[in-house]
């Protein structure tokens, strides 16, 4: 019988550079060294319960943009302290009043030379990312997204991003790209885009053990 080794990644404390997360010291309640502190503490707790780097991996991810008043760099907590460097953003179009239609390498590429900055040993991951669709009038158009998906997987292949985590919830608008409101494709009588699936079975990307998918190499789990 194969047994699974538990491993875990810890996606701590994220977009603390913006100003919408109660560890957030723009919220007026703590100092980026607050944060600091309470993440080097939290990492030797685990340390000390002999957790080390084979079975648990620390995910330090920034916002894509700073909001508010302290710099993503403000809280760097050292090389040491952290397995994986990471970033989040997302496309959100024309659905907000501050937004518009951006692409990957806009989201993304100003962000990621500033993370290098800091650590260029680090294994990079697109810790959350999605993208909604466009609107013409009441209908989604579709297209619009997959051309946004696919312009994502040339970007990954051309970042030496190691892993990227899809937002795949309805939440703010239709990011969901398997089972939601929209898609370009009906599969088992769920809605999906069928751009996520095409770069996925790419020469590219790296596909789950076909007996287990929960199966994964310690390098893999490294980012190695």
């Amino acid at each position: 019988m194969l047994k699974m080794k538990p491993t875990y990644c810890l996606y701590l404390a994220h977009e603390m550079n913006g100003n919408w997360y109660p560890w957030s010291a723009s919220m007026g309640n703590s100092t980026p060294q607050d944060y600091i502190l309470a993440w080097h503490h939290i990492h030797d707790i685990f340390s000390n319960k002999s957790l080390d780097s084979t079975k648990l991996q620390w995910i330090w991810s920034v916002n894509n943009a700073d909001v508010g008043n302290y710099t993503a760099e403000n809280y760097w907590v050292g090389d040491s302290y952290v397995d994986w460097i990471g970033v989040d953003g997302y496309n959100w179009g024309a659905t907000q009043s501050w937004s518009t239609w951006v692409w990957p390498n806009q989201i993304f590429d100003n962000m990621i030379g500033r993370l290098r900055l800091l650590s260029s040993t680090k294994p990079l991951c697109i810790s959350e990312y999605g993208t909604t669709s466009k609107r013409i009038g009441n209908i989604s158009d579709t297209q619009s997204k997959n051309d946004w998906l696919n312009e994502f997987c040339a970007y990954m292949n051309t970042t030496q991003i190691q892993m990227a985590p899809y937002f795949n919830t309805d939440k703010e608008t239709d990011w969901a790209i398997f089972g939601g409101m929209n898609g370009n494709m009906i599969w088992n009588n769920f809605s999906v885009y069928t751009a996520f699936k095409d770069c996925l079975q790419s020469n590219d990307w790296v596909l789950p053990d076909s007996t287990n998918q929960r199966i994964i190499t310690d390098e893999q789990f490294a980012g190695i």
